[in-house]
Order: C-alpha cells, then sequence, then structure tokens
C-alpha cells in the first residue's frame, strides 16, 4: 500500500460511519398478522449472540440483488453492498503487505452504477440517497484505491454540482491534502482555507487548520501560519485547559502545532515575535506553552543564552503568572548546562529577587501558591550566600597576603571596599535565608555566617546582635553547642570593642552593660567552655564598675567557687572583685575577709599587697565609721586601734590613728586621747592634721584640768592660726587658763595684752579689764589695780552701746576707790594744830565724797545703799572725830569749856548731816529695800539718835491655856 493510499485510508477512516448511513424506502410485504405473533419473551443474556461473518452478509446481499427487480429496492441492495464492499476493501487494504494493489475496484462499480441508476430514475429510486452523497463515497473509493486523478475530479464533480453539499468541506479538504501531498502549498494552502471557511461546524475544521498551518509554514509565512496555528490551539486550550489534560490525538496535535510553532518562532525574532504576535492577536492562556517550546528548541540547539533569553522574556512579561518560577528555574538549568557559572549565579539571584519573600510576587500569593517556592529559595539562597562569602574571604586573604599588589575579579580591581561590599551582599542573602526559613535546620548556622560576613564587612554592631542571637535566641534550633559558644564568645569580644569605640557617654554605658550581660550569658549557658570562666570575672568586673556591686558580688563569688577551682590570676582577681563590691556596699566585714584572701593568695613581695592593705585597712576604718553611726564610738576606737596596729605604714592607718584620738576625747578618755594626739605629733610632725593637733590637746588638757598644758598649747596654735578673730579669742582663753592655773603674770599678760588689743567686743573688753583688777589685788599690785579700776569707769562712761555689765562694773569701781578714801579719811587723825589736821582731813573727805557721789551717779542698788552709809558714815566720823580730837594743852577749865563749845558747833553740822543722810538711807525699806547697808544705817542713827532709834521693842503675852 503506497503513501497516498494510506494516508486516504487515515482520512477515510474518520468518515466512515457516514458511509453505512444511507437509508431508503422499505418495500411493503405482507406479512403475518397480530393474531401470528408470539408473546414477547426476554433474551436470555447469558447466551451469546450468533455472529455472522462479512463475507457471509455479502453474500446474502449478493443473492438478494439477483432477485430485486424494483429499482428502489436494488438502489437499497447495492447501497448495502458498496458499504460492506468497501469495509471489506480497507480492511484488505491495511492487512495487505502487497504494494499498489487494487481492492475497491467492486465498490466504485457499485457506486457508478447507484450513481446513475440515482441519475436516470430519480423518481423511482426515491429521495434516500442524494446523487452528491454517492458522488462522495466514489471519490472516497478511488482515493483508497490510488486513483487520485479520478478522486479530485469526484471532488470537483461536487463541488460544481452541488455547491451546498454538506460533504463539500471534506471535498475540499481532500483536495488540499492531495496537494499538500504534491507539495503544491499555495494550492493546498487555497483549498485548506476554504475548508477553514466553512466554520467550526465542519469534522475537518481543527484538521484544516493544522493543515493550513502547515501549508503556510512550507511557504514560509510565519507570521500567518502562527496565526492559523493559534487559531487550533484556541480550539483545545482557550478555555483554560491544560496541554496535560488532552488525550489522544487531540493531545498529538497539540503538541506537533506548538513544535513547528516553535519552528517558526525561531525563524523570525524569537521570543520577541512571540510578544509581538500575541500583542497583535490578542493574550492567550497558553502562552507559556509557546515560550517553552522556544526555549526547548533552542536548548536541543545548544542555543543556550537564546533558550534563558527565551524563558526570561515570559517571566518579564508575566511577572505574577503561577509558571513564572518554573520558567525562572528553567532559566538556571539552562545556563547550568551550558556551563555559564556567572550567570548561573546572576540567574539564582534574579530568582530570589522575584519571587523571595521581599517580593511583589511573594506578597501576591497564598501561603499554599508560596509553597513550591522554598526548596528552590532554600538551595539558591544558600548557595548564593555563601558563593559570596567565600569569594569575599578569598579576595581578602589574597589582598592581604599581597597589599601592594593589585588583582582583577570580573575585570574589575578588587579593593577592601569592594571586598565589603561582597560581604555585605553574602550578608543580604544569609538575611534574606533567616527571614524565609526562620526554623529551618540551617538557621542558627547561616545566623553565625551572617554575623561573621557583617563583621568582615566592618559592621561591628550588626555583626554583635547577629552573633548574640545565635548564642541566646536560637538555641533550640542549635545543633553545634560549640558554635553558640564562639558565637556568645564573639558577641562579648564584640560589645568589649564597640564600648572602647564609643564616645558618648550614654553608649559607652549601653555597651559597658552589654559587655556584662553577654558575659553572664555565656557563663551560664556555656559552663563548659574554657573561656567561660575569664568572661564571668569580666562581667563581675563590668558589674562594679558599673556599681551594681550586690551582682557584683554575686558573680565574683561564682567565679572563685567555679569547679574546676580557678587558679592564678583569675582567681585573684575574682576575689578583688568580690571584696571591692562588698566594700561598696557597705559590707566591710566580708570585705576584710575578701582581701585577706587576696593577701594569701599574693606572694610575698608582689608590688600590689601595699594598696590591697591600704584596702584591708579602709574596711576596717569603714566598720569603724558605721560604729560611729550607730553612736558606738568605743567599738568605733578599737577598730580604728586594729588599723593603726595591723596596718601601721597605710595612708589610711594615719587617718585612723588621728581619729581614734579624736573618738576619745568625745568618749572622755582624755588620758588615752593625750597619748595618741601627742604620739601623732612626733610620728606626723609634717601631715596637716598635725596643725590640729594642738587645738585638740587644748581640750583635753582643759578636760584633765591641766590649765597651764592647755594654755600653752592654745599659743602654739596661735602661732599658725593668723585668723584675728581666732587670735582674740584664743588670746583671752589663754589669759583664762592660765588664771586656772594660778599662773598670774602669764594671766595678767594675756589679759593685758587683750584689754589693749580689742577693744571690740566691747562686753569682753571689759571682762578683761575686770579680771586685771582682780589679778592685781590677788598680786598685791593696788596701784595697778587702781589703774584698771578707773580703766573700767572710763570705759564705761566713754563707750556708746554701754551694757548693764558695764554699769555695774563702772559702779563697782568707782565704789572700790570711793572705799579706799575712805579707809584714807578713816586713816587721818585731828591732831594739834588742829587746823592743819583738820584740813587734810576735810581734802580726804571731799575725795571720799566725790567717789562715793560718783558711785551714786550709776543708780545701781547695791551700790547707792553703801555710798549712802558710807557718806553718812563719813560725816559721823567727822563730827565724831571733832569732838574725839585732841585739846590743846595749857586751856584753862573757861579756855577749854569754850574750845569744846566750838568744837561742838563744828560737829554738829556734821552729824546732823549723818542723820539726815542716814535717814534717807533706812527710808529706802519703806520701798522694799533692806540690805545691809540700809540696815548699818538704822544701827547709826540708834547711836546719833537713840531716843528715836534706840527704843526698845514690847512684847504682848498671850496664854493658850484653857480654864
Amino acid at each position: 500500500m503506497n503513501t497516498l493510499q494510506r494516508l486516504a485510508l487515515a482520512s477515510a477512516i474518520s468518515t466512515l460511519a457516514a458511509c453505512s448511513s444511507f437509508d431508503g424506502q422499505r418495500t411493503v410485504k405482507t406479512g403475518p398478522t397480530l393474531a401470528d405473533i408470539q408473546p414477547a419473551v426476554m433474551p436470555d443474556p447469558t447466551k451469546p449472540v450468533p455472529k455472522i461473518e462479512l463475507a457471509e452478509i455479502e453474500k446474502r446481499y449478493q443473492q438478494a440483488l439477483t432477485t430485486a427487480n424494483q429499482p428502489e429496492t436494488r438502489r437499497k441492495i447495492l447501497i448495502r453492498l458498496a458499504g460492506l464492499e468497501m469495509a471489506r476493501s480497507e480492511t484488505d487494504l491495511v492487512e495487505s503487505e502487497v504494494a499498489d494493489a487494487s481492492y475497491f475496484g467492486n465498490a466504485i462499480t457499485m457506486y457508478q452504477e447507484l450513481i446513475d441508476l440515482q441519475r436516470m430514475q430519480p423518481a423511482a429510486v426515491g429521495k434516500g440517497t442524494s446523487v452528491d452523497e454517492l458522488l462522495y463515497q466514489l471519490s472516497k473509493a478511488y482515493a483508497l484505491d490510488g486513483q487520485n486523478d479520478k478522486a479530485d475530479a469526484t471532488l470537483e464533480q461536487i463541488a460544481k454540482e452541488f455547491p451546498n453539499s454538506p460533504y463539500l468541506a471534506e471535498a475540499f479538504f481532500r483536495q488540499a491534502e492531495r496537494s499538500f501531498s504534491d507539495e503544491d502549498y499555495r494550492e493546498s494552502t487555497a483549498r485548506y482555507e476554504a475548508v477553514v471557511a466553512a466554520g467550526p461546524k465542519s469534522e475537518f475544521y481543527e484538521n484544516a487548520l493544522y493543515m493550513l498551518g502547515w501549508s503556510q509554514f512550507k511557504r514560509g509565512v510565519y507570521e500567518d501560519a502562527l496565526g492559523t496555528f493559534t487559531k487550533l490551539l484556541d480550539v483545545y486550550l482557550s478555555d483554560g485547559s491544560e496541554l496535560a489534560g488532552l488525550t489522544g490525538s487531540a493531545r498529538t496535535l497539540c503538541e506537533d502545532t506548538l513544535r513547528v510553532m516553535s519552528l517558526s518562532f525561531s525563524y523570525l525574532d524569537g521570543s520577541t515575535t512571540i510578544q509581538q504576535t500575541y500583542a497583535r492577536l490578542g493574550r492567550r492562556d497558553y502562552e507559556h506553552l509557546l515560550y517553552a517550546g522556544l526555549a526547548d528548541l533552542y536548548l536541543s540547539k545548544q542555543r543556550f543564552t537564546d533558550s534563558a533569553s527565551t524563558y526570561q522574556t515570559f517571566v518579564n512579561q508575566h511577572e505574577l503568572d503561577k509558571r513564572a518560577p518554573e520558567f525562572s528555574l528553567a532559566r538556571v538549568k539552562v545556563f547550568e548546562a551550558g556551563g555559564f557559572p556567572e550567570k548561573v549565579v546572576t540567574a539564582k539571584r534574579d530568582y530570589i529577587m522575584r519571587y523571595g519573600i521581599t517580593s511583589q510576587y511573594w506578597a501576591a500569593k497564598t501561603e499554599a501558591e508560596r509553597e513550591p517556592l522554598l526548596p528552590s529559595l532554600h538551595e539558591f539562597l544558600t548557595e548564593l550566600a555563601q558563593f559570596r562569602h567565600a569569594r569575599a574571604q578569598q579576595w581578602d586573604e589574597t589582598l592581604a597576603a599581597n597589599p601592594k599588589q593589585q588583582f582583577k575579579a570580573e575585570d574589575k580591581p578588587v579593593t577592601p571596599a569592594r571586598i565589603n561590599e561582597e560581604f555585605l551582599l553574602a550578608a543580604q542573602w544569609y538575611r534574606e535565608f533567616l527571614a524565609t526559613f526562620p526554623e529551618d535546620d540551617a538557621t542558627a548556622t547561616m545566623n553565625y555566617l551572617l554575623a561573621e560576613t557583617l563583621y568582615a564587612a566592618g559592621q561591628t554592631e550588626p555583626a554583635y546582635v547577629e552573633f548574640h542571637k545565635v548564642a541566646y535566641f536560637l538555641d533550640e534550633l542549635l545543633t553545634d553547642m560549640e558554635m553558640g559558644a564562639n558565637a556568645g564568645y564573639n558577641a562579648f569580644l564584640f560589645a568589649q570593642e564597640l564600648q572602647k569605640a564609643a564616645t558618648a557617654a550614654d553608649v559607652q554605658i549601653y555597651w559597658e552593660e552589654q559587655i556584662v550581660y553577654n558575659g553572664l550569658l555565656f557563663s551560664d549557658l556555656y559552663q563548659a567552655d574554657p573561656r567561660a570562666l575569664s568572661v564571668l570575672v569580666t562581667s563581675a568586673q563590668g558589674l562594679l564598675n558599673n556599681g551594681d556591686n550586690l551582682k557584683a558580688v554575686e558573680a565574683g563569688m561564682r567565679a572563685v567557687q567555679w569547679e574546676p577551682a580557678p587558679e592564678g590570676e583569675l582567681l585573684i582577681t575574682a576575689w578583688l572583685i568580690v571584696a571591692q563590691a562588698q566594700f561598696n556596699a557597705e559590707d566591710y566585714n566580708n570585705a576584710e575577709v575578701a582581701y585577706n584572701e587576696v593577701l594569701e593568695l599574693l606572694p610575698e613581695g608582689d608590688s600590689r599587697r601595699a594598696s590591697i592593705n591600704e584596702r584591708l585597712a579602709a574596711s576596717l576604718y569603714k566598720r569603724a565609721e558605721q560604729s560611729v553611726a550607730k553612736g558606738d564610738l568605743g567599738s568605733a576606737v578599737d577598730q580604728l586601734l586594729q588599723v593603726k596596729a595591723r596596718l601601721p605604714d597605710s595612708d589610711i592607718a594615719r587617718t585612723a590613728h588621728y581619729d581614734a584620738a579624736n573618738y576619745l576625747v568625745d568618749l572622755g578618755r582624755n588620758d588615752e586621747a593625750r597619748s595618741l594626739l601627742l604620739e601623732y605629733r612626733s610620728k606626723y610632725p609634717q601631715d596637716p592634721l598635725t596643725e590640729n593637733i594642738a587645738a585638740k590637746l587644748v581640750v583635753v588638757y582643759q578636760a584633765l584640768e591641766n590649765w597651764s598644758a592647755a594654755a600653752d598649747e592654745l599659743r602654739t596654735v596661735m602661732k599658725t592660726d593668723a585668723d584675728p578673730e581666732f587670735q582674740r579669742q584664743s588670746t583671752y582663753l589663754v589669759a583664762e587658763l592660765y588664771e586656772k592655773a594660778k599662773d598670774y603674770p602669764s594671766a595678767i599678760e594675756f589679759y593685758r595684752s587683750y584689754a589693749h588689743s580689742y577693744p571690740a567686743p566691747f562686753a569682753d573688753n571689759i571682762e578683761a579689764q575686770y579680771k586685771l583688777t582682780e589679778l592685781y589685788q590677788t598680786t598685791g599690785d593696788g596701784t595697778k589695780r587702781n589703774f584698771w579700776l578707773q580703766k573700767l569707769i572710763s570705759a564705761h562712761d566713754a563707750a556708746k552701746t554701754a551694757t548693764p555689765r558695764s554699769l555695774y562694773l563702772a559702779a563697782w569701781s568707782a565704789n572700790d576707790l570711793a572705799d579706799q578714801h575712805f579707809n584714807s579719811f578713816n586713816r587721818i587723825k585731828l591732831t594739834l594744830p588742829l587746823k592743819t589736821s583738820l584740813n587734810r582731813k576735810k581734802k580726804a573727805l571731799e575725795v571720799a565724797l566725790k567717789g562715793y557721789e560718783k558711785t551714786l551717779s550709776y543708780g545701781v542698788e547695791e551700790f547707792t545703799t553703801k555710798s549712802n552709809y558710807r557718806i553718812g558714815e563719813i560725816y559721823a566720823s567727822l563730827s565724831e572725830d571733832l569732838m574725839d580730837s585732841e585739846r590743846p594743852k595749857g586751856l584753862s577749865a573757861l579756855e577749854l569749856e569754850q574750845y569744846e563749845i566750838l568744837l561742838e558747833e563744828q560737829a554738829l553740822p556734821f552729824g546732823d548731816r549723818a542723820i539726815q543722810i542716814h535717814t534717807a538711807n533706812s527710808q529706802r525699806s519703806w520701798s522694799g529695800i533692806y540690805d545691809e547697808w540700809v540696815k548699818d544705817s538704822f544701827e547709826s542713827l540708834r547711836k546719833l539718835l537713840p531716843g528715836r532709834f534706840n527704843k526698845p521693842e514690847k512684847g504682848i503675852e498671850v496664854s493658850d491655856e484653857i480654864y
């Protein structure tokens, strides 16, 4: 069987049903009546229907034909026989292995007879089968028998005679096929277009479109062919159907159509033509198949760049299409197949940028739609991050090895800045991996690598954040505890680095806190790490520096109790931290214990022992301060003396010595205080505090009533303190101290110095003058005493703001001086010659009277009554002295009588004056004043006026007896 026969057979098979569908009118025959009909019986389904061979059926029709005389009957039999003959001939054609054999001669003869019969006797044969149908069957038989010209002529006959025949489309289709077989593609194009023009209702429509496209393709009019093939694909795929959903010939037809379209696109401008075609024809849901087919075609021809570009064009045009990720992946695989490593990297980067977690595509899709992206994103993110990281490290190592030798990568110089950029690119992909796969098994590792790249790029603070996260927030994802420990240690080191680099105070404080925070976390979580103890000690130091003493003690004690036990400097440092923190927290007892631990660990001769001793002494000293605050000065003294005894050479021992002496003074333990103060002055003569010793000894010596020593110490103080007020006060105090010590000359010296040097304050000045009057009286120097008595009077009289005290002292001084004159008056005896002695007596009287008048002028009651009494006594005394005066010798009795009368006349006024004054003084008792001087005036009046003032008192006796 030749090729044309097989092609015709394939086409004929599709219309076989039409060949056996002819119907005609049945000849009515007389048969059995209703009475002859047997009751209906259902057939036995278990019995098979008898099979009758095709030859047997044909034989029976042949027998019937020989007896058929009626044209209609004969036509019907011929139609059946022709159909059977066609079926048998087709079977023989398929099964035959002989080329160019003829099998359809009988069928052809039968159809020719039927056509003739129909044309000659149309009325006789009826209207059941049309001539165009018979011509169609005849054409088919010719075609199957290899008589193509006759087949075409028959089809032309149908087209000419029956333009509206339903078989016209097939007629054109067969003509088109014939032209296509003859490679007359222009003719086949026209005839296929005629079939297509009949519309989709024709059963040849799809095949005609397919062959029309091929005809156009063969002619090289690729754009026309693409339009035709698009119409064909629209039939099967325009409703959203997928190619995978098609089966059988439909699937085969579409696949072949896609292949030829790919060829067409490749002959034009490739993927650009796809864009242009469907910009012109309108978008199609199946465009991805066209891009994929073209890309596959390019790939099969090893046109890798064109294949990848085709995939990329689709992606660019359909960014949110669900197939876009598949096409991007296909692009990656094309570059991999082509051996383009740099383009593979770029394609994978583009995939992440288009479909990663930050992309528009990701945001527009549901979680279920994103799920297919994850495997590729996981792979590409990992690869890109590690690729960039490794390359940056390689560049860095190369540049470090030869800093002066330049080298290039990708035709660009590799500089430190570019290396940093490469590290940051790696960091970018590590970050996106972490954002996309936060709970992945590789998350901790990727986070660690992110931190490394950031640090390598000079971004210490972000690196710190990431290392910290790995160490302490991804512990559930950590499969490698060593990596976690390294991350934690790096975070600790970076915090220190950032603290050193900080310039602002608040930033420094922040990083100091972070150092401590990270150190404590590290020592808790990674205790087995050999660096944990050192980190803990550093953190304890940080807590101490930050003033968090309680936590510093806690951390320090953890360090000293670490297992295995710490040794060497770490242990010393830990104890020092504990000691200082306890000291700062005012836990001085435990601080003392801790400092002693440090001293136990430090070898003799270690230069640090001195400073530790100082701190130990400070702890003891602070304990003493606490005792002082509680009011327990006795304990404070004991603790301070312990400092002095245990650490005599320390600086603080000096202070403790001094303070102990002060507290002993406060406690009244003056003998001990004196000893310590004297020892301090002897031991530390150049110490600034030594200047205060003398003042403190003044107090101590006063308490001990060692007035002279107190005065001597105060004089020492006066030599060093030039303050005028201090000098003034000290001068007075020294005078007082010497006075108490009965060192009267020294006391007089300092009182006199005070009285001359410090007129103000007035009150202190007149007291100093008063003291001088007292001291001069003690020493028996009346002249100097009288001088200061007079100074007291003058000072009061000259004062602008006199005081009650100055008034009293002035009155007291005037009275004292008047008394002295009174005594002088009394000591003068009236002797002969009377006139001479009387004159002296009168002068003394005047001076005494003037003195008492001065006293009276101050109006001080105490001295007023006394002065009045004394004045009265002066007058009485003068009167009495006159009467008792020595008589001249040699007087006669008459002369003597006359002389006495004269004396009495002289004495009487004085007596009267005395009575008046005493009377006035005694009358003060009427106003409630009855002191000794008023009383003495009454006594004087008894003598001067005994009749009035010397009357005996009479008492009245009363009996209590009851009768």
